[in-house]
């Protein structure tokens, strides 16, 4: 009698060759081929059960029937009873199953393994070029004239180009950064959803990171009209406070005069006047805004202020003082004033810091602060330049302070010599005049020797 096999991804399982129930071995074995083909792809165990019923076997994996056997079936298969050739078709069929589903699981992994570096090549390549194409667009901007990236309304150039650029760099690179990251997350997301011991944190992870942003953009929509609103204020606030400083900005070069301003404290006033609007815009004009005298707008402009009070107490209190010097008028750009061991001109004064251009030719900048706490002398427009000079105790006084006095009117106004002190090594004088500026004392000194060397007048020694 032939035997017909049964086959499972073409390999026989085991063989038919009685006929039953009126089907040929044949037709038999092909029906139990497509069952046991069925019963590899969709049921989730390999697990065989043999139920008797009657004459005959039937075997089954999970839900499905394999096929069924009989006495006859036995002895033609050279078994000894119908049991044993059912318990050893089953074992057949559980072991082929098993083995298929284990090289498929070994296939699968590989497959995926293989889209996992796939996946990972594609992903540093759009990371990569992500990255070129930001490079290039900053090189674009960078090339931009300051014309083009100008932007003006009526001839008033309301963003400068260095703002724009600058804009537009930090665009770029949060662009770059979310985009990037955006491309890693969606790569972790296929790699975890490849494996089915990692499926499970797909759904944790995307709920991890979807479910706020999907709550943010719902909060989004609901508060787009006031969003809309508070937009067009910000924007309002910028063009005032845009609009004030170019203002200022033209009062300081002399383009526009005000009678009540002179052009020296028109950039320290364009800096508290802006200042001023964009906290006073913070406080008062959010909760007209949002509706909400509480609301989170109002509470940034009170806590900016707190912030900015705690954080900026030395640099408030050194622009206090930078107010009080520059509104009334106690110091002015060109003047000369002495600070500790330094001397110089005022080249500039604003609000939180003094500016001298001392006798090294180099600027000295003396925050306001240190003013509080070191006194300032302050030599006017022409300095008061002082000079000791030490003569031999057997000198003639009058004489020499005669002497002394003629060279001090020649370097300078205004001249004056008085003994400071007297003992038996020297002679102490002080002379002073009123000069043009500090250069002069070197000119003081070299005429004050080159006239006591010249009236045979030997210089004495200081003691200390």
């Amino acid at each position: 009698m032939p035997a017909f096999a049964v086959k499972l991804s073409d390999d026989a399982v085991f063989s038919l060759r009685a006929t039953l129930g009126g089907k040929s071995p044949e037709a038999r074995a092909r029906e139990a081929s497509e069952q046991l083909k069925r019963a590899y792809e969709g049921e989730p165990t390999s697990d065989v059960t043999v139920a008797r019923r009657a004459d005959v076997a039937l075997l089954s994996v999970g839900r499905t029937f394999i096929v069924e056997l009989n006495e006859e079936e036995a002895k033609l298969a050279g078994s000894s009873s119908l049991e044993a050739y059912a318990a050893s078709t089953a074992s057949a069929i559980h072991e082929k199953l098993v083995s298929d589903h284990k090289r498929a699981a070994i296939a699968k992994s590989a497959f995926s393994f293989s889209l996992v570096v796939l996946f990972g090549l594609i992903a540093f390549y759009l990371i990569r070029k992500l990255g070129d194409f930001v490079e290039r667009a900053r090189q674009w901007l960078e090339a931009r004239s300051d014309k083009d990236l100008s932007l003006r309304f009526q001839g008033i150039e309301f963003v400068r180009p260095a703002m724009v650029r600058g804009a537009g760099a930090l665009a770029l690179n949060t662009l770059k950064w979310l985009a990037q990251a955006g491309i890693a997350y969606t790569w972790l997301v296929v790699v975890l959803s490849l494996f089915e011991s990692t499926r499970g944190y797909t759904q944790k992870l995307t709920g991890f990171v979807v479910a706020p942003l999907s709550q943010l953009t719902a909060r989004l929509a609901t508060a787009l009209p006031l969003l809309v609103v508070a937009a067009l204020a910000a924007l309002a606030v910028f063009v005032l406070v845009r609009f004030v400083g170019l203002f200022f900005a033209s009062v300081s070069r002399g383009e526009a005069a005000l009678g009540w301003l002179p052009a020296d404290l028109a950039g320290p006033t364009s800096v508290l006047l802006r200042s001023g609007i964009v906290i006073s815009a913070l406080v008062f004009l959010a909760p007209i805004v949002t509706g909400d005298n509480d609301g989170v707008l109002g509470r940034v402009g009170v806590i900016s202020l707190v912030a900015l009070g705690l954080a900026s107490t030395p640099v408030l209190a050194s622009g206090t003082v930078g107010a009080i010097w520059l509104y009334g008028r106690r110091l002015r750009v060109g003047e000369y004033v002495e600070l500790g061991a330094y001397r110089g001109r005022v080249s500039e004064l604003n609000l939180l810091e003094l500016r001298l251009i001392v006798t090294d030719r180099t600027e000295l900048r003396v925050p306001h602060l240190l003013t509080l706490i070191r006194p300032i002398r302050l030599l006017g427009a022409r300095p008061r330049l002082t000079l000791d000079m030490y003569v031999h105790a057997g000198s003639a006084v009058t004489e020499v302070r005669s002497l002394l006095a003629s060279v001090a009117g020649k370097v300078g106004s205004e001249p004056s010599v008085e003994i400071v002190s007297a003992d038996a090594d020297a002679i102490r004088f002080r002379i002073a005049a009123t000069c043009e500026s500090l250069d002069a004392r070197t000119a003081f000194h070299i005429a004050a020797l080159d006239a006591l060397s010249n009236a045979g007048i030997t210089l004495g020694r200081d003691r200390a």
